[in-house]
């Protein structure tokens, strides 16, 4: 309900006492519409009275109707008036009973027919926007409406034939009365109808010895009809009795000695029935509010027990194949509550079929279960899987279709509580598990020795939600510095931004990632196998978990093995090619010797020999400085430089040096790298030892420096000589290149070789000056160091 319960019950009995106390029809349909309104928060209402054929609208609250009216058998309201039944559609939209319904007309509406007053119709804007409370708050305000309008009905039928009333007195249905009244009080009964001697179990001349007011509970005032007609619900006073009645009294002018007249109606069944209506709302209530099966069945014994007046009720619940009792009013036997066999009893038919049945004679049922029960008739009702509900009689005629009816409404109402805690509990084991795996997770997300990262893929930017502590070791960084950060702006080197971002558009439409790829860690550059898969796809994010699973050595491995390969095809190529020639030489002149005997031909054999003797050194020297390196240490550039050209015949040239930065490297290979790159400066960029320029423009001069910029960027080495032609510089590098007569062309293939090995891309340009430059910057991170 959407009233509170105390209040709403205190707005009812206000508008119960309004309605009883309205002159005309009007007033009560008002009143009817807005207690409604007031007091339970419906969207809307309509009161319909029957008039000629149609309802006809009298009152509303909320949205006026769109029509005075409709025929009393038409529409839901004409369907409820039609079968005297309660109506109730859940959803206007979807209920195939309703066509044609407008956009903004309710989703939910109830219809309750008020007898033949016409029909009362509450309705929400929400589907679903009534439960049984609801339904039961609808049709008790329709029940007072429909007792008031009777009563009001009957008094202007009854003042219609006050003429006659003497005349048919005696033939009245109901006990009628007339008395007296004397200073605000009823005096003594003067007349009384059959009906009335049968009421009072007393004859008229018994009954004219008492003042009515001594014969009824109600507070004496309320039996003098000062202001007109008026109804009151009491009871009689003498014997003490449960019936209930509605006294309607009214003035009886001309009436000889009496002037007042009274008529007594029987509601006690009706006053019951709003009674166990309560009480069942109110179990109902209880058992939803409860998520303990044993105490619904509790509820529901105790409701049953209030609601039928009988001593023998029970709830049963099915467990390991039988029926178990859970909750009994009174056992049935010296035994104490039985278990119920499967295949053996009444109950388990019941529960079996998913019927109610009603068994009239215990004793003779071919599945009595206990032959010693004093039961003898029995309601049997199946609450779905969960078990039954009995209800049960010493004697047999004693249950009533009513009891049926009302016990069959408490069993309905207590099978969809047990499903409502069912689910709960349900809900409340999968919230463990999902709780159970969730820690489970954390801690294999934590323990998980690969560096791992929960990310949350938005507008194809990874942004990081979490990381473990492997991740925070290995790329060097706090959880609290990445969280809610683009996470490729941290550990992806620039070169590299390109290829991420693809990734990043393939996770973006659930795609899983399995690459190799190349991250920046807190030790610089190292290659992972990153694994992403996404676990949760919501348009228009994606998240999920990626794990970095370090290769770098078998990376450098393979990279060594191709490098071994480029070598091996490079050593063939010499021993096919380049030594060939020379040993050809050789062979020639040492077969000219032999035919000549002239020594001169020895003197070019020697020439040959030392030729071969130098492409064998640099092929050795190409093969040490290819390796991968094992270990590093920081070497400053500037002092390297000066060693290696301590090293070099360069006599005449002179060195440069512009704030060459501190490498990370094997300081012998650097060595060398300087070591050629300064004889192939000399040898190339004049023409001879003296160090004199080729172009006859002074001494050669070679410069070593950073590229200046950034810390990491590199560092360059330069000349100013003649240089080399831009049409020659794409061959420089590959072994056995050379332009001179002299050189073995290994010298530069030997700087790529070191190089690379180093991290280190070289590139061959021009010097402003016009001479050669060799430019060394980072693969992906830096081997500079300051």
């Amino acid at each position: 309900m959407t009233a509170d319960s105390t209040g709403g019950r205190g707005d009812l009995l206000e508008y119960a006492t309004a309605v009883a106390t309205a002159e005309d029809t009007d007033t009560v349909f008002e009143e009817l519409a807005s207690a409604a309104e007031r007091a339970f928060g419906f969207s809307s209402t309509v009161v319909e009275a029957k008039d000629s054929g149609l309802l006809s609208v009298r009152s509303w609250s909320g949205e006026p109707p769109d029509s005075s009216g409709i025929g009393a058998d038409e529409g839901l309201a004409g369907h409820a008036f039609q079968t005297g039944e309660t109506v109730h559609v859940s959803d206007m939209r979807a209920d195939p009973r309703v066509e044609d319904v407008p956009s903004d007309a309710p989703r939910s509406v109830v219809s309750v027919p008020m007898g033949n007053a016409g029909v009362f119709q509450a309705s929400r804007d929400e589907p679903g926007g009534f439960d049984d409370e609801d339904i039961a708050v609808v049709e008790q305000l329709a029940e007072h409406a429909r007792r008031a309008v009777e009563r009001i009905r009957s008094k202007q039928r009854l003042k219609a034939s006050e003429r006659r009333f003497r005349s048919l007195f005696e033939d009245a249905d109901h006990p009628v009365v007339l008395y007296s009244t004397t200073w605000g009080q009823p005096g003594t009964i003067e007349y009384a109808n059959e009906a009335a001697e049968e009421l009072f179990d007393a004859s008229e001349a018994d009954l004219r010895e008492h003042e009515l007011g001594s014969l009824l509970a109600a507070d004496a005032s309320e039996l003098v009809p000062e202001d007109g007609a008026h109804t009151v619900e009491t009871e009689l006073d003498e014997p003490v009795s449960m019936r209930v009645l509605d006294v309607t009294v009214k003035p009886m002018p001309d009436a000889g000695d009496a002037d007042a007249f009274a008529e007594l109606r029987d509601v006690t069944e009706q006053t019951q029935r709003e009674r166990v209506l309560t009480s069942l709302h109110d179990a109902t209530r209880r058992m939803f509010v409860s998520e303990d099966r044993s105490e619904i069945a509790s509820v529901m014994v105790e409701a049953a027990e209030g609601l039928v007046d009988l001593p023998y009720v029970g709830v049963f619940f099915e467990a390991d194949g039988d029926l178990h009792p859970e909750s009994v009013s009174s056992p049935v036997s010296t035994n104490g509550p039985p278990v119920l066999r499967a295949g053996e009893s009444i109950a388990w038919e019941v529960y079996d079929s998913g019927e109610p049945e009603w068994v009239r004679d215990v004793a003779d049922h071919p599945k009595r279960h206990n032959a010693d029960s004093v039961i003898e008739e029995e309601f049997l009702f199946p609450l779905g899987d969960h078990g039954v509900l009995l209800v049960g009689a010493e004697e047999r005629g004693v249950l009533t279709r009513e009891d049926r009816d009302l016990a069959g409404i408490l069993a309905a109402n207590g099978e969809a509580a047990l499903d409502r805690a069912e689910h709960e509990q349900r809900l409340r084991e999968q919230e463990t598990t999902l709780r159970d795996e969730r820690n489970r997770l954390a801690a294999l997300f934590e323990n998980v020795p690969s560096p791992t990262a929960g990310f949350t893929v938005e507008d194809n930017e990874p942004i990081l939600q979490s990381v473990n502590s492997a991740f925070e070791t290995v790329f060097g960084y706090d959880e609290s510095e990445l969280v809610g950060e683009n996470i490729d702006d941290y550990i992806v080197p620039p070169s590299r931004r390109g290829e991420a971002e693809l990734y990043n558009r393939k996770l973006q439409a659930g795609k899983n990632i399995n690459v190799e790829v190349r991250r920046e860690t807190a030790d610089g550059p190292r290659d992972f196998l990153l694994d992403v898969v996404p676990f949760k796809l919501e348009e228009p994010t994606v998240q999920g978990y990626a794990m970095y699973t370090e290769i770098t050595d078998r990376k450098e491995r393979e990279r060594e093995l191709e490098r071994q390969n480029d070598r091996l095809e490079e050593f063939a190529s010499i021993v096919s090619h380049d030594l060939r020639n020379p040993l050809n030489v050789a062979r020639g002149y040492v077969e000219l010797a032999e035919e000549t005997k002239s020594d001169e031909h020895f003197e070019r054999v020697d020439e040959a020999l030392e030729r071969m003797a130098d492409i064998v050194d640099d092929v050795l020297t190409l093969a040490r400085q290819g390796r991968s390196l094992e270990e590093t240490e920081a070497v400053p550039l500037a002092a390297a430089a000066e060693s290696a050209w301590r090293n070099v015949n360069t006599e005449g040239a002179s060195l440069e040096l512009e704030d060459p930065p501190t490498l990370s490297a094997d300081p012998t290979r650097i060595g060398s790298l300087l070591e050629n790159l300064f004889g192939n400066a000399v040898e190339h960029g004049t023409e001879c030892v003296t160090g004199e320029r080729a172009d006859g423009g002074g001494p050669l001069t070679v410069t070593v420096g950073g590229l200046g910029g950034e810390d990491d960027a590199g560092f360059y080495v330069e000349d100013d000589g003649v240089g080399i032609p831009e049409e020659r510089r794409d061959v420089v590098f590959e072994s056995g290149e050379t332009f001179s007569v002299d050189g073995t062309g290994f010298g530069l293939a030997i700087v790529e070789d070191i190089a690379e090995a180093h991290g280190l891309d070289v590139t061959l340009t021009e010097s402003e000056s016009g001479g050669a430059r060799f430019e060394f910057t980072p693969e992906d991170s830096t081997v500079v160091t300051d």
